[in-house]
């Protein structure tokens, strides 16, 4: 893997929840049942139904921007192939913008939903649980950090050569096994689709989804760009998928297909290197 093609992305979603601890009721409960430390209430200030639209809008966008990333840290940055780059902008523009509409909905909804509030909720409403209608636009955001990927060639510091050496030979190392952890990451992706089908095929009386072979075209599509150290036995693999890949109407209505498709469908499987 060069840093070449490859650069790090930090995707963080605020998002007001409409959710608040009751201290005073918690206090209420825990007197009731003679309890200490046995839980918490937390109320829904607002519908959660209201809410829906835009926990819909961030998980998709989530999800997607797991689909075109590869784990690096447990910081919440990711590795993104620069081929995959452009595809996901125009992408996430269009996820980050259906996730604005919804809460510009949920905004002008907003002072109803309040006033609402205060009948749903009896006497666990207080008006200072609500952030004002000024401010609540603030509470929802998406960021998005892109960041270049670390080199130890490019490490310079006032400290003995020594110690240079030493935090270079660290970065190298860090780097080499996120790599490793990059293959992993799409060989598991390989496994998840293509244990699917199997599962789905074996079966005498299946369900057959649209999503069965959605799934599998999804990863073909964007495999080659997740493969960022060129294996080669990633790209044969990709082939041996592809070539998997037909209509679920023609898996719906032929046994033969579906066995034929389970078959190699298993023995790729086999074919893979565990975990």
């Amino acid at each position: 893997m060069t840093t070449s093609v490859t650069m790090l992305v930090e995707l963080t979603i605020r998002q007001w929840m409409g959710i608040k601890h009751d201290k005073t009721v918690s206090a209420e409960v825990e007197h009731t049942h003679s309890a200490k430390n046995a839980g918490r209430y937390n109320k829904y200030l607002i519908d959660k139904a209201h809410l829906a639209d835009i926990s819909s809008a961030a998980n998709a966008l989530r999800k997607f921007h797991y689909t075109r990333t590869l784990q690096w840290n447990d910081g919440g940055q990711r590795i993104m192939p620069s081929a995959l780059f452009m595809e996901y902008r125009d992408e996430m523009a269009k996820y980050k913008a259906t996730f604005f509409d919804a809460v510009r909905d949920f905004i002008g909804e907003y002072p109803q939903l309040v006033r609402d509030a205060r009948t749903r909720l009896g006497s666990l409403y207080q008006p200072e649980d609500y952030p004002d209608a000024s401010t609540l636009r603030a509470l929802f955001d998406i960021e998005l950090k892109i960041m270049p990927m670390p080199n130890a060639a490019d490490f310079r510091i006032d400290i003995a050569q020594e110690v240079q050496d030493e935090i270079r030979a660290e970065i190298t190392q860090t780097i080499a096994a996120r790599q490793a952890d990059a293959v992993k990451d799409c060989w598991a992706r390989m496994r998840e689709v293509i244990g699917r089908i199997v599962d789905q095929c074996s079966k005498e009386k299946p369900v057959i989804r649209e999503s069965l072979m959605e799934n599998a075209s999804d990863l073909v599509k964007v495999l080659s760009g997740l493969n960022i150290t060129n294996d080669p036995q990633i790209t044969a693999a990709e082939a041996e998928l592809r070539r998997l890949i037909v209509s679920t109407e023609q898996l719906r209505s032929s046994p033969t297909i579906r066995a034929e498709a389970a078959r190699v469908a298993r023995e790729l499987l086999e074919r893979m290197p565990s975990e």
